[in-house]
């Protein structure tokens, strides 16, 4: 198994780890008078609780490819999806 996919299911297990670890630092950036830099890894914290608790996986968005080439139907058959010819 390569470096990356070792790292990728180490974040993908221990994702809510991960979360506690950055509203830690948030919380202690905020302690310790760094207002901005705590706000913003607390925003960080609470978006990925939401993605976690919704089953998305937050890695999807940097390590899947987004235009996946075995998904060229509409350019196959000439149609949209609405399933009018495409012109």
């Amino acid at each position: 198994m390569s470096k990356r996919k070792r790292a990728v299911a180490h974040l993908k297990g221990n994702i809510w780890l991960w979360i506690g670890g950055f509203a830690a630092v948030g919380v202690a950036a905020i302690a310790l008078d760094f207002d901005t830099v705590g706000a913003f890894l607390l925003m960080v914290v609470g978006i990925l609780i939401i993605m976690a608790d919704a089953h998305v996986d937050p890695l999807a968005l940097v390590t899947e490819d987004a235009f996946d080439p075995e998904d060229d139907t509409e350019v196959e058959t000439g149609r949209a999806e609405t399933g009018r010819e495409a012109t």
